[in-house]
């Protein structure tokens, strides 16, 4: 359009130039009714030239309308693509400064440290439960631990006996328990009656005689085989505090000759233990049988 409208006003220059030229030799002015339809023809040719291109654009338009109205399916799909062009020249996002991009995992994979002490610890604890569970079971000769640690219903929980009195062995065949609560005689009595040891306490005053018969060979046996029992729970829960420490290994993530050193510590600590625990059983089973 733009070139059409050139084209109107440099013929018009053209004309105006050439009427100009040949009117100069003799002096004479322009007609002024000339050169008016040449500007008039001039302007008749632009209008034209500007009303084609808007018939242009309204045709464009109304053909658009048109398509839209009779398949919205193309349409559609027209704007779809426009907008997905459009998407793929917008630059992505620039991350922020406090993000790391690098760094995504939520940290579960941290590696924790490993400590033997802890589970040293653990089969300590094996050890002198051990103790407590071999002091209960009797021999031939009265001892307090065998009553000690016996647990008593009282007050609405289980209480170890030594927080409720205090047990003493009178003579060989003979146990005391004196209460710091009187009223708790009964239950206190039922428990041992109860205990696996066998026995049968009396009241004598604000005292609880225990008796502690002679035991005959069947009834060292039964003892020996209880103290072996405890033998083997004890040893049990020293593995599982050795596979806690080698689990804790794993996940420490440490370089594989530490890893070595530190599996191989908590083996010697695991051996070492087992062995107090072969020896406390063998020496209770001795106790019992020589009693």
């Amino acid at each position: 359009m733009r070139r059409s409208v050139a084209k109107v006003l440099w013929r018009a220059r053209a004309s105006v130039a050439a009427s100009s030229s040949a009117s100069s030799s003799a002096l004479l002015p322009v007609p002024s009714e000339r050169f008016s339809s040449v500007l008039t023809a001039g302007t008749t040719e632009c209008s034209a030239a500007f009303t084609r291109g808007f018939s242009g654009l309204a045709a464009t338009s109304a053909s658009r309308t048109r398509i839209s109205r009779t398949c919205p399916a193309i349409a559609t799909q027209q704007t779809r693509g426009k907008k997905k062009k459009a998407g793929k020249e917008k630059a992505a996002p620039a991350p922020r400064a406090d993000e790391d991009p690098e760094d995504d995992d939520d940290g579960s994979d941290t590696a924790a440290e490993f400590d033997p002490a802890a589970f040293e610890q653990l089969m300590e604890s094996a050890i002198e439960a051990l103790e407590r569970d071999l002091g209960k079971l009797r021999t031939g000769r009265a001892s307090p631990g065998m009553l000690e640690n016996l647990v008593v219903q009282a007050y609405g929980e289980h209480t170890p006996l030594q927080h409720l009195g205090s047990v003493t062995a009178r003579n060989a065949q003979t146990l005391a328990v004196m209460l710091y609560d009187a009223s708790l005689k009964a239950a206190v009595a039922a428990a041992i009656r109860d205990s696996p040891l066998g026995f049968n306490p009396r009241e004598d005053g604000d005292t609880l005689v225990v008796p502690v018969p002679e035991m005959n060979a069947d009834v060292k046996r039964e003892v020996a085989k209880m103290a072996a029992k405890a033998g083997e729970t004890a040893k049990v829960s020293v593995r599982n505090a050795r596979k806690k420490g080698m689990d804790a290994i794993k996940r420490a993530k440490m370089p594989e000759d530490e890893a070595k050193r530190a599996e191989k510590e908590v083996q010697k600590s695991h051996d070492a233990f087992v062995k107090r625990c072969q020896d406390l059983t063998v020496a209770k089973e001795k106790a019992i049988m020589a009693a």
